[in-house]
Formats: C-alpha cells, structure tokens, sequence
C-alpha cells in the first residue's frame, strides 16, 4: 500500500532549517522549499504528488514531524499521475476574509494525524476482541492520550492523565448498581405482579433519565482534572444539585414555551459548565445571556425547513462563536471566528469520508474536527500564563462511565 503525504502547518522555531531539510527530503530546490514552507505558515497546506511506499511512510512521518510539520498521510488507491514538476501545491479555492483574530494571541494547534489514529483504533480493537470487551477503557484512554498529546497551546502540549483502571472501576461500579436495580425489578415482576413490575421499570428508567445531568458533573470533573497543560491540572467545582435544579428547571420551561426558551436555558447550563471551570488558581467566567440569541432561534425556527435543514450549519457556527467569544478566562477572551460555509464544509465532507470508507475514514474526521477546532480557536488578552499555579481536584471515574453506558455526551458547549 502507498501512502499520500500533505504538511498542513509547521510549528517549528526555525524556518531556514526546515526549508531546507525539506528540499533534502523531496529533493527539489531551496526557494521552492521556502515558499512551501511560508505558505504553512499561512494555513496554505502543501502535497506531494507522488505515492510513498508502506516501508518509507512511518520514517517520513516522524522525520517530518520532528521538524515542526503537521503530518497527514492517507492511504492512496492506485496509482498518482506524476505532474512535471517533483511537487504541486494544492490548489486552494480563493475565500472572503476571515474574522480577524488579535495579532498577539495564545494560538491553539493540533499535529495529530489520521493514519496513525488509525493504528491506534485498529490494536485497540483487536485487544478489546481478545479481552472480551475488557480492553476498551484503555482503549479510550489511549486514544485520549493521543489527541491532548497533540493539541498544543501556545506552543506547549495538552496531556492526559487518565487511566483504564479508573474507568474499569467506575463502569464497575455503576454496572453493579444496574445490576441490583434489575434484580429488584425482576424480584418484584415474580413475587408482586407483572404491572407493579413494569411500574417500577418505569420509575426507574425515569430516574436515571433525570438523573443524567448529575452524573454530567461527575463525568466532567473527571474529565478536567485528568486534563493538564504545563503540568497544571485543570478541575471542575460545579455542584450536583445545582446542575439537578438547572437543567429540571429548563426542561420543564423549555417544554412550557415550546422551546422559545432554550437560548435562556443554554446560555445558564454555558455559564455552570464553563464558570465551574478552573486551570490551576484561575477560574473560567460566562458573559453571554438568552436574550442575545432570542430572535437568532426564531430566525433558525423560521429558515430551517424552507433550507432543507441546511440553515441549521449557520446556526451552530454562530453559537459556538457566540459562546467561545464570552467566555474568558484571567482578563483574556476566547476567539472563534468560524462561519456558517466553513462549518457546513466540515460536517458535509466528514459525512460523506465516513459513507465512502464505510467508517474506516473516522479517524480522519476526528482529526478534522480537532483541527477545525483548534485552527480557529485562539486566546487574546492579558493573562500570565507564567503565575497560574497548581489547585488540582481529584475525581473519580463513575459518571463518566456511567454516561458511556448510555450513549450520552459529555462534551460541554
């Protein structure tokens, strides 16, 4: 199998070194090199027109990343076409300005790749087939290791701190609990009636549908404080029974007003989620409010069905920007200046890598989507990243499985 290489950005520290290693490695001139390089720089991403072999694909890709490129090598079916230069630049469509972000931001990168998200997957699933199912919460550890491990910040990397021991506890835990749950049904279809027995089913599985933001806070406490930057830990201190209070209160309101609500509703779960955010001794703070997406629903409720749904991309690109640009965090401010036609780009391509590939293509979409992130993501303001200290808070891994047990997200925003 042959392997198609593209460098999408170059993070290193020096430009000179690695143009011309760069010439060394494709073997063309030291301008073109320079060029190539400067158009990295610009979010130009540049590939090579040429396959290369199986044997040869891991050394490239590690060579290349050791020099501050962000590698992504996908599999090629047939043969490529040589063109008449060694190299060709991807032809990129001409676009309309972006929303500019301030000059002397803290920029976010992610150098992860799909190929090698791939093999991660692929001996995740194979030892999870051999254990029985045991393997997946190192699974999912490992492929959370990789994706902190490459997302960067201001030039340092994310880390993960989370174990498959941890979660293995916590699935086991909240599995016994399912278990007795169910054997007191059973006791009761058996020994009261059938009716009573299936009541009880009911008034269970309306208890844990409730209790489903409690086990949120759980979850995203984990979350966070496995999460470091610096080798400062990241905490949530939200409490249980206010996210219980929020979100029955919402539901309900939500449900009353035939959804005119919501922008209220959400905008009060950002502001638990993210002010109960903490990084070392600094908190996270929310300023935006229901009343300045109002009339953006109405107009959503509106457009939605005469665009055949496709309205729908606007609208979640101006939330998330929405969201990101009043959250801050010290005196500095979030930036996310993402537009409806990028959005749509993304979610439309990652659809159709998914269908074509038949899932295969997943952990490129996950990389898309990393990378969509953090290309547009940035952090302006005053901030002394160098005077943040430790205030870590443990957790334990409970909600966080018991979530995974029923399907149920626990990314905020």
């Amino acid at each position: 199998m042959s392997y198609q290489i593209t460098l999408s950005t170059w993070s290193g520290s020096n430009k000179a070194e690695a143009a011309e290693k760069l010439a060394t490695v494709f073997r063309f001139g030291d301008e073109k090199a320079v060029t190539i390089v400067d158009g990295l720089c610009q979010g130009l991403p540049w590939r090579f027109d040429r396959p290369i072999p199986d044997n040869q694909a891991d050394t490239a890709s590690s060579y290349l990343r050791s020099l501050g490129f962000a590698v992504d090598m996908q599999p090629v079916v047939g043969e490529i076409e040589p063109l008449s230069d060694v190299v060709a630049m991807e032809e990129v469509a001409p676009e309309k300005e972006k929303a500019a972000i301030p000059a002397d931001s803290y920029q976010f990168k992610f150098q992860g790749d799909g190929r090698t998200l791939l093999n991660i997957s692929f001996v995740n699933l194979i030892k999870t087939v051999f254990t029985l199912g045991v393997y997946q919460f190192w699974a999912k550890t490992n492929v959370r290791q990789y994706i902190w491990s490459q997302t960067l910040f201001s030039g340092d990397r994310f880390s993960y701190h989370g174990t498959g021991k941890e979660l293995l506890r916590g699935a086991m835990r909240f599995g016994s609990i399912l278990v007795l749950l169910g054997l007191i049904n059973v006791y009761i279809m058996f020994n009261v009636g059938m009716e009573e027995g299936e009541l009880f089913f009911d008034l269970l599985s309306f208890t844990v549908l409730i209790m489903i933001p409690v086990l949120m806070v759980g979850a995203w406490r984990y979350r966070l404080s496995r999460t470091a930057w610096r080798n400062i830990r990241f905490s949530f201190r939200g409490k249980r029974l206010e996210a219980f209070i929020l979100y029955a209160t919402g539901t309900v309101l939500s449900v009353l007003t035939l959804g005119l609500y919501w922008p209220f509703f959400k905008m009060s779960t950002e502001k638990f989620w993210r002010e109960n955010s903490w990084f070392g001794d600094v908190q996270f703070r929310f300023s935006g409010v229901g009343k300045d997406f109002f009339w953006k629903l109405v107009l959503a409720i509106l457009l939605t069905p005469l665009t055949l749904g496709f309205y729908l991309f606007w609208f979640t690109a101006d939330l998330k920007k929405y969201l990101w640009s009043h959250t801050h965090v010290g005196e500095a401010t979030f930036h996310f200046p993402i537009k409806g036609r990028d959005y749509m780009n993304l979610k439309v391509t990652n659809f159709f890598i998914i269908l074509f590939t038949l899932g295969l293509g997943f952990p490129w979409v996950v990389v898309r989507n990393q990378r969509f992130m953090t290309d547009n993501l940035a952090l302006a303001g005053n901030i002394e990243l160098n005077h943040i200290v430790q205030e870590m808070k443990d957790s334990g891994a409970f909600g966080e499985e018991a979530l995974d047990v029923m399907d149920v997200p626990v990314d905020i925003g």
